[in-house]
């Protein structure tokens, strides 16, 4: 028979995309669950089964001595019932247990009834009789028994079925699968012999022109279908996988589960969440886990040491009432948000209460009317200790003092930092009352000595109290009083402890005015310097001035160096004044000597917190540069409290001002607490003895046998003594029967202004009879 190309052409083709979809059915079924795997294996058997039987019909109708005949329908579709049964329950078989006899039986039963569509369909045509070649009709058989074990082998049994497979390879193998599904077709025809009957009656069939297109149509139709379920279905797959990756790269544990608890799905946080995958239910899992608990409302529950948060939410709608949880581990949030409090309301260094603390402490006691007492501690001269001992060492006191202070607290009171050297405790109810005993308790505490690094420290320290509700019904004024109470225990003295008072109110609010005052008083220059001449006494000439500060304030009016230089020392304003005086005292004398004036010497007073200074020898010599003070007519005067603190320190600083030329005097000697030895070894020139031992001069013996002995040590050591304070002539003259070296005081001048020393140096040339004309 000659044959028409198209349609061997196109049969070929159905051929190939039935292969084609074999291999997309068989991935299908091995990647995907029970009921999907059913839903697949009966759509795609019944298209692979229709694309064959298409096939099989196409190139029937491609014979063109065939064009006359018609086909009975009963057979037609009974053709199209065996291709999609036996392709269905082939791949059912295969796909339930991949050995291989069940390939080899799968295999078999898609063969022979892919040869039994063949051979149906041919009994169809209406009008001939055929007779089979017999061995022609067999290797068709096998050939399709081959096709069917190679489709299902690729798609089941190897390694294809479980990795990925090209494109390429998927075309590749499908034209060959097509090859011999087209070859089992032909070799089937070919053994066939037909006869046309020429008396028989027509029988009703349909005609393979309408044929034609029907099975065209309704293959075209199904491969259409199928193919685009194959593209959903991908699509599909792609969004579930990213979906899934997300999920399981999420920390978060993500459960969707039915109204009653049975999981549907699981990521592998949740899993890894407790350890199992065992459970069914989602609230076997833990006890507390409950699918009754609202939507959209976080719960927590505890794991051991863990807290989890759980949250549902309801999936609706698209016929699904499921519910969508997620668990969260907050452990190391709640450790985070604990920490970030805890360091809110804590101070970093000792980890007590801090000043945010002590409001809320303060607020909850005084809404519930509770009476308070609030001691208010304040360690004195903490910027001194600070720059002696550098930031490490006074970290390190700071702690020992909180730790002493917290020894002496009771259980029901607080103890809270509110600054670097301040600390505040809180007494409630009853023990409100016992707050002075509170204080003398600390004050003995903190007197003991303090070891920090091998240096002994000696501390005091001042008390404030202030009363809720006596004093005050505020939290913010209950802290200022007991605050304004230490500013007044600073005045009276150290170690003292003073409680709120109305009466005192007025002196306290001053100290606080100087303190607001002082910040402002360089810059607006509210500053000045008088000098006070020191006579030497063997000479009976001018020694050299004394450089004293004065601060007018426009609203405080004069305010005594006595009253604002602790204040200045404890905000540690004290270092830009004290700088401020050194370099206008230096300018005044080079402004002096170019009167043409003999050289004097000028004495600058110097706070302990400035000689503390790792860089006050630096600043001095910066200074002396500066204004080109001569530094041999320079003499400081140090405190012994700081020259005697702190020795080795105190020894390289003196040694470095002694290569200078400068002289050193001991200031205030007699107040501190000098020994022979360290008095011996510093290189001090000159001591000078407070004025408050030249006031009971003759009406207390003792006094004049402590004046006398003061004398001779100096002498002993070496130094000159001066004495300040000299007001009348019986003192003057007492000094000179005792050789004292130097005086100063209102007995020879009151403080003088920076014009009026050069008058007074030229006008003045013997001090001792000039005291006895004024006397």
């Amino acid at each position: 028979m000659s044959h028409n190309l198209f349609l061997v052409v196109l049969s070929y083709m159905i051929a190939a995309v039935s292969a084609y979809a074999a291999i997309e059915l068989a991935r299908r079924v091995n990647s995907t669950n029970r009921t999907a795997q059913n839903m697949w294996i009966l759509a795609g058997g019944a298209t692979l089964g229709l694309g064959i039987w298409a096939m099989h019909f196409i190139a029937m109708l491609a014979h063109e001595g065939l064009r006359p005949v018609t086909y009975s329908m009963p057979l037609v579709f009974l053709s199209v019932v065996i291709a999609m049964a036996g392709c269905i329950l082939g791949f059912l078989i295969v796909s339930r247990h991949t050995t291989r006899p069940t390939l080899i039986g799968a295999g078999l039963l898609m063969g022979i009834s892919i040869a039994s569509m063949h051979y149906v369909g041919m009994a169809a045509i209406q009008g001939v009789t055929i007779a089979y070649h017999t061995g022609l009709a067999l290797l068709s058989l096998a050939i399709a028994i081959t096709a069917s074990l190679g489709a299902l082998w690729i798609g089941f049994f190897s390694k294809y079925a479980k990795e990925k497979i090209h494109m390429e390879l998927k075309i590749f193998f499908s034209l060959l699968m097509g090859v011999a599904i087209f070859g089992m077709h032909y070799v089937g025809m070919l053994s066939a012999s037909f006869t046309f009957l020429t008396d028989t009656p027509a029988a009703i069939g349909i005609e393979p022109s309408l044929l034609a297109w029907l099975v065209t149509g309704i293959t075209t139709l199904l491969f259409a279908i199928f193919f685009l379920s194959l593209t959903l279905d991908r699509h599909l797959r792609r969004r579930e996988l990213i979906q899934a990756t997300i999920l399981d790269s999420t920390t978060d544990a993500v459960v969707t589960t039915t109204k009653d608890g049975v999981i549907q799905y699981a990521n592998t946080a949740f899993y890894r969440l407790f350890d199992r995958t065992e459970d069914q239910f989602f609230q076997d899992y833990h006890a507390a886990l409950s699918i009754q608990q609202p939507f959209y409302e976080a719960r927590r529950l505890e794991m051991g040491e863990s807290t989890i948060e759980v949250t549902a939410y309801p999936l609706q709608g698209e016929r699904m009432d499921q519910i969508l949880w997620f668990l969260r581990d907050v452990s190391e949030t709640i450790a985070s948000q604990r920490l970030v409090e805890h360091m809110a309301y804590h101070d970093a260094l000792t980890d007590l209460p801090n000043r945010h603390k002590l409001e809320r402490i303060l607020a909850e006691h005084i809404r519930i009317e509770d009476p308070v007492a609030c001691l208010y501690i304040d360690i004195d001269r903490w910027r001194f200790m600070s720059d002696m001992l550098g930031h490490h060492g006074s970290d390190q006191l700071a702690l020992q003092i909180a730790d002493r202070l917290q020894h002496t607290i009771h259980p029901d009171d607080i103890l809270t930092r509110v600054g670097s050297s301040e600390f505040i405790i809180l007494l409630f109810d009853k023990r409100s009352t016992l707050a002075k005993q509170k204080a003398e308790k600390c004050i003995k505490a903190i007197s003991q000595p303090f070891d920090i690094d091998g240096t002994t420290v000696e501390l005091t320290m001042s008390a404030g109290i202030s009363h809720f509700p006596k004093d005050t019904t505020s939290a913010d004024e209950l802290v200022q009083y007991a605050r304004l109470a230490v500013h007044e225990s600073k005045r009276t003295g150290k170690n003292q402890i003073k409680e709120f008072e109305e009466e005192s109110r007025q002196q306290i609010l001053r100290t606080v005015e100087i303190e607001k005052a002082l910040a402002q008083a360089l810059d607006r220059s509210e500053f000045s310097l008088v000098y006070q001449p020191k006579v030497s006494l063997t000479q009976n000439r001018l020694e050299g001035v004394e450089a004293l500060l004065r601060w007018h304030h426009p609203v405080l009016g004069h305010v005594g160096p006595d009253e604002f230089i602790p204040i200045a020392e404890n905000t540690g304003l004290i270092h830009q004044i004290g700088t401020w005086v050194l370099r206008e005292s230096c300018l005044a004398w080079v402004r002096w000597q170019k009167t043409g004036v003999k050289p004097f010497t000028l004495s600058v007073n110097v706070s302990p917190l400035q000689f503390a200074r790792e860089d006050f020898v630096d600043t001095l010599q910066a200074t002396l540069d500066a204004t080109g003070m001569d530094p041999m007519f320079l003499e400081l005067e140090v405190t012994e409290s700081s020259m005697l603190s702190y020795e080795q320190s105190t020894r390289e600083k003196l040694a470095q001002l002694h290569q200078f030329g400068i002289m050193i005097s001991l200031d205030d000697f007699g107040t501190g607490y000098s020994s022979f030895r360290q008095l011996r070894e510093l290189p001090v020139q000159v001591l000078k003895i407070d004025r408050s031992f030249i006031v009971n001069l003759f009406t207390d013996r003792n006094q004049e046998a402590i004046v006398r002995s003061m004398i001779q040590l100096g002498h002993n050591l070496g130094m000159k003594v001066l004495m300040e304070g000299v007001e009348t002539s019986d003192q003057l003259e007492w000094l000179l029967n005792e050789q004292c070296d130097y005086v100063q005081g209102y007995y020879f001048s009151r403080p003088l202004r920076e014009k009026e020393v050069v008058k007074h140096v030229k006008s003045v040339t013997t001090y001792i009879e000039f005291g006895k004309t004024r006397a």
